[in-house]
């Protein structure tokens, strides 16, 4: 069974050549549409087996900040790949924490 990759990002482009790549390197990609969806898999009543994330910080709604918060909250210790296109040290650091 592949390892699956979630993939969350509120850009559809930005998704597709995510999912594009994930699924050539031989990984089954999961997308969520933005953080919402990503928490609900995750950490909903019903969560998916998860691998590794690639997060988007900045989206409308439950940001990336969120969705790291909620999966802490969760004792979820998966690893995440966090990307912005809106990069600052607070914005890194926050995400680090």
């Amino acid at each position: 069974m592949a390892e699956r990759i979630l993939i969350v990002d509120d850009d559809p482009v930005q998704r597709r050549l995510l999912e594009n790549m994930v699924t050539r390197a031989g990984y089954e990609a999961v997308i969520a549409e933005g953080g919402e969806a990503a928490a609900a898999l995750l950490t909903g009543a019903q969560p998916t087996r998860i691998d590794a994330v690639v997060l988007d910080l900045m989206m409308p709604g439950l940001d990336g900040l969120g969705v790291l918060a909620k999966m802490r909250e969760a004792g979820l210790a998966i690893p995440v790949i966090v990307q912005t296109a809106h990069g600052g040290i607070d914005n890194v650091v926050g995400a680090m924490r």
